[in-house]
């Protein structure tokens, strides 16, 4: 199959639900074997949240039409994928480290790493 014409086409699932936007295809490794396999890169977009990308296997894609695509998923089990990816997103943006400044005994020290005279230079 030639993935190339099924980018910038809407993908749908099993009851004729839209998913999103195919955006791009790229090669993924596998869940068992760490083979590339393509994936179909759906972009979902909801009112007052952020962009989210979906991958699903193009072997899926079961019919192509002049601009859907249809995909062997349904909605709910679609919805569920996002859910953990945009979990897993939220996760990785939070900071969850320290600031690099510590408390001496003349007030806060500077982390940076310059000397005294790098940092007179710098302001």
């Amino acid at each position: 199959m030639d993935y190339k014409r099924i980018i910038s086409k809407i993908a749908v699932d099993k009851e004729n639900k839209k998913l999103g936007k195919i955006i791009r295809i790229d090669k993924l490794p596998g869940k068992t074997k760490k083979v590339d396999i393509p994936y179909a890169m759906i972009q979902v977009k909801k009112i007052f949240q952020k962009k989210l990308v979906v991958p699903i296997e193009v072997k899926k894609a079961v019919k192509v039409d002049d601009s859907l695509v249809y995909f062997d998923i349904l909605k709910k089990d679609f919805n569920e994928i996002a859910d953990r990816i945009k979990r897993e997103k939220d996760i990785r943006e939070k900071y969850h480290g320290s600031l690099s400044v510590t408390l001496t005994r003349t007030g806060y020290q500077d982390q940076s790493g310059l000397s005294a005279k790098a940092r007179e230079r710098k302001k």
